[in-house]
């Protein structure tokens, strides 16, 4: 469609002027007037260099600079590598930032805490960047392999293949799981195709996680927040996301021991119908009925939707799809961007948002 490429367009344009070249401790890093999703937030509160928005918005940058032949954004989108991999935590994570660049303190302990959701975008944007001809780097193989073993010290108890959604999280949270499994697949397959390096455990890592997870789908199709609570449209669509990503990824060859190919399908088949009953008849999703998360009225939600839906495949899906996607075109601002909610304020300025959504709209298979 003519109008997404458009809204690719724009957005990557939006992302280009966010880019902080000064100089400083934040040459290459993008600047967020709004820096997080959540309404418990002020939106007013003041913006911040994100990890996750750098690692999504290096990456469309990139994955654009490879189709274009662009030497400019590929030095762009390289010297926000550089940022990301320089800020990444001596254990190996990414602090989840918020407002100011105040870290998250979600326990409410004070305590430093790194984040499995942070860490996860900023190593989907290195990673594949890296499988796309990203120059490989000592200082980015050095960032996946601490990257992976910070993910393989988070799951807990050790072997469950639970990863909380942050050090200290008590809980069971079904897309910090799936994260976790997309995380340590990708750099499995970097470290092995790019540095020659076969680090088995990274992968059983993932194996774990996914078996763990696959199964905790309700009876409805939906991928709940947590392990018992929590119906959602957003974190369903982005389980699913997590492990078309992991599977694409990885060769088969890796999967042997992984749940049988026929029972994936089916949990795929079950969360996809459920989806499908989420979207009203004019394409907007019915929040009030299926979304008990902060992402409720999240215009993300339409766009990683819209992707997993195609990417599953089949006619029902892809009416499905179509439905959404005119709905959200239909949102578009006079400044020819989304905007980051369905309702209330007109806010599109939270870089992290924008740059995902170019990400999911990047990867529709229509």
């Amino acid at each position: 469609m003519r109008e997404i490429e458009q809204t690719i367009t724009n957005t990557l344009k939006y992302i280009s002027s966010t880019q902080d070249f000064s100089s400083g401790e934040y040459y290459g890093a993008f600047w967020s007037e709004k820096a997080y999703h959540g309404p418990l937030l002020d939106w007013h509160g003041g913006g911040s260099h994100h990890h996750r928005g750098a690692g999504s918005a290096a990456l469309a940058m990139w994955l654009t600079a490879i189709e274009n032949n662009d030497s400019e954004m590929k030095y762009r989108a390289e010297k926000a590598f550089d940022w990301l991999v320089a800020r990444q935590h001596s254990r190996g994570g990414w602090v989840e930032i918020q407002n100011n660049e105040k870290p998250s303190d979600w326990e409410k302990t004070g305590l430093e805490e790194l984040s499995t959701i942070e860490t996860a975008f900023a190593i989907h944007g290195l990673g594949y960047a890296l499988l796309n001809g990203l120059p490989p780097k000592k200082s980015y193989m050095d960032c996946l392999q601490k990257a992976g073993f910070w993910f393989l010290a988070l799951e807990w108890p050790a072997g469950s293949g639970i990863f909380p959604h942050h050090e200290r999280s008590p809980f069971d949270t079904l897309n910090a799981n799936a994260h976790s499994v997309e995380s340590l697949v990708l750099i499995f397959c970097c470290l092995e195709k790019i540095y020659g390096k076969n680090i088995n455990i990274f992968l059983q890592g993932a194996r774990r996680g996914f078996a763990h997870t696959l199964p905790l789908q309700w009876d409805n199709g939906c991928y709940p927040y947590r392990h018992d609570k929590g119906s959602t449209i957003n974190y369903t669509s982005l389980v699913l996301w997590c492990f078309l990503n992991a599977l694409e990824m990885l060769p088969g060859k890796y999967r042997f021991d992984w749940p049988e190919q026929r029972s994936i399908n089916e949990h795929f088949k079950k969360a996809a119908a459920f989806l499908r009953s989420c979207i009203n008849e004019d394409g907007s999703l019915d929040w009030d009925a299926n979304e008990t998360s902060t992402a409720k009225h999240n215009i993300w939600t339409y766009a990683i939707t819209a992707n997993v839906l195609t990417r599953i495949g089949g006619k029902a899906n892809y009416a499905s799809t179509t439905r959404i996607l005119k709905y959200l075109m239909s949102l578009k601002t006079g400044t020819g961007l989304l905007p980051m909610r369905d309702s209330g304020e007109e806010i599109t300025e939270c870089l992290f948002m924008q740059a995902d959504m170019t990400l999911f709209l990047k990867g529709l298979k229509i």
